[in-house]
């Protein structure tokens, strides 16, 4: 019944169509019985008794046959009709029997279901998005769960546009659309995995307490799970918790603090030197500063070209006191600030191995261990930003002396590597030139259009200017003014004095790149409206 579709309604018709014309025959044939067997008496001679005689047997036999059509149309009238009510039966029982073992897989074994959230930029995840983190990232902790890419507006205010929606409004309304989905899931009889991904990941945290403060409604532990990737909201390296309660009104940002820990269970996968998840604590050190705006551009948005023996090979951070989140910290062995030396042809890899080890250590101390590129303390204690990394300096030392020794090996190691692979000369013979085309001058209305484009970008860059400079002149200064109280108040004025300084030194090349992000943007699009006036 699976494969054949059957009406029995429209063969209850056919049946009846049928008995009709079996009660129409049956009509005919009574309505000739008296001409044909009722024949006029033959005169007496032979001719006309002979007719008649003949005509008699005619009737007769006409209404044999008739007789027997008459019981055929009956018949086949009641098996057509037992035939429709047999299979209205059969259906019906098929109909129960599948809505009951539908009913009993619901309640017996619920779906499982991975709603997957893209990044800043990212609203939407593509396919390839979505079966590339979940094999990496869902499976191994959700098997068998089913991703679902989730609309987020995944927004960023003026980084993603500058008429795009500041951060906090795309993240508000990312937390509606992800609650409603996990409530919708739920209700379903659903166990849900949410996967987010840097601002979804923000959003992610964020639910968390939204659901928890649901009461009875909120979904059971069971039903409800978290993995998180680059999450600027990690309690001991996320940005938003170094500087928890830092507000910049003008650009709708906000920095929300520390992922729950204990709410439902949840892994947070970080790359070392990923600068939004793990940003020095010590920022004081400058270097290490740089190097976590590197790793913005070279690690942080790389989570998706891991492989999995990278992430089996994850350290699992030690935690305090009882927690559902379990940390893992991926390593990653190149310093990103080092990414454009190694981009130097020939020479940039020797160079780079040369100061790598003893780079390393000075990047290391920003996080209070010149051994390791991310803070070593519990993962899920909140851990706001310090001023000086307790390290002695015979540690320090001793770690420089046997960067030197390593630096020098790896630089020599390349050089060999280098005088034993041949080098193929240059040709001398390019490859065949194009013949030339003939230029094709823009027409004055194409001029008036990229100029109109050209005028509109560049004036819409005076409204982030003024929105950063607020932040930098009015909002920085009064986090200052907090930070200058919380020194006073734990007794220090050391710390009153250096927490502001250290915080400036971290923000404001912070603030500094948002602005170049907006203009680089801007340029790009200037450059690709005069080249369309050519192409």
């Amino acid at each position: 019944m699976m494969y054949l579709s059957t009406q029995p309604q429209l063969m209850a018709a056919a049946a009846a169509d049928v008995a009709g014309i079996g009660a129409v025959v049956s009509e005919a044939s009574a309505a000739a019985a008296a001409p044909t067997t009722a024949v006029v008496a033959a005169a007496a001679d032979e001719v006309s008794a002979a007719i008649a005689e003949f005509a008699s047997a005619f009737g007769r036999e006409y209404q044999m046959v008739f007789g027997q059509v008459a019981a055929f149309h009956r018949e086949f009238a009641q098996a057509l009709t037992a035939a429709a009510h047999a299979y209205s039966t059969a259906e019906i029982a098929n109909t129960v029997a599948v809505s009951s073992a539908s009913t009993e897989a619901m309640l017996l074994a619920p779906e499982k279901v991975a709603l997957m959230m893209g990044g800043t930029g990212n609203p939407l995840p593509s396919q390839f998005y979505v079966d590339t983190l979940n094999s990496l990232f869902i499976q191994p902790i959700a098997p068998g769960a089913i991703p679902e890419a989730l609309y987020t507006p995944a927004e960023l205010y003026p980084v993603t546009g500058v008429r795009n929606l500041p951060f906090e409004s795309s993240v508000s309304e990312g937390v509606d659309i992800l609650n409603n989905a996990i409530m919708r899931e739920v209700a379903a009889g659903n166990q849900v995995t949410v996967f987010g991904n840097s601002q979804s990941a923000v959003i992610a945290s964020l639910a968390m307490s939204e659901l928890a403060n649901m009461g009875s409604s909120a979904p059971s532990t069971t039903d409800l799970h978290f993995a998180l990737i680059a999450n600027l909201m990690n309690p001991n390296g996320g940005l938003f918790q170094r500087f928890a309660g830092l507000t910049f009104p003008a650009l709708g940002l906000d920095f929300y603090g520390s992922t729950p820990d204990n709410l439902y269970p949840t892994t947070i996968y970080t790359r070392e030197y990923d600068g939004f998840a793990s940003f020095p604590q010590y920022p004081l050190n400058f270097v290490s500063v740089l190097n976590a705006l590197a790793g913005i551009g070279f690690v942080h948005f790389g989570y998706d070209t891991l492989t999995p023996d990278q992430i089996d090979s994850a350290v699992t951070l030690p935690t305090e006191g009882p927690t559902m989140t379990t940390y893992k910290m991926i390593r990653t062995e190149d310093l990103p600030l080092l990414e454009p030396v190694r981009a130097i042809p020939v020479v940039g890899e020797p160079l780079a191995s040369l100061v790598q080890p003893n780079l390393k250590v000075i990047v290391n101390l920003g996080y209070g261990d010149p051994a390791y590129g991310y803070s070593t303390g519990p993962a899920n204690v909140p851990t706001p930003f310090g001023l000086f990394p307790p390290v002695s300096l015979h540690t320090v030392i001793e770690a420089l002396t046997a960067g030197t020794h390593e630096g020098i090996a790896d630089f020599a190691a390349d050089l060999h590597a280098m005088s034993t692979t041949p080098i193929s000369p240059p040709s001398l013979v390019g490859p065949p030139m194009a013949p030339p085309t003939a230029m094709v001058l823009p027409t004055p209305i194409e001029v008036a259009n990229a100029a109109t484009s050209i005028i509109s970008t560049d004036y819409a860059l005076l409204l982030p200017a003024a929105d950063i400079a607020m932040s930098v002149f009015v909002s920085l200064p009064a986090y200052d003014a907090t930070l200058i109280v919380r020194g006073l108040e734990e007794g220090s004025l050391l710390n009153a004095i250096g927490y502001p300084i250290t915080a400036n030194v971290a923000l404001l090349p912070l603030a500094g790149g948002l602005g170049a992000v907006t203009v680089v943007r801007a340029l790009a699009s200037n450059i690709s409206d005069i080249q369309g006036l050519f192409s």
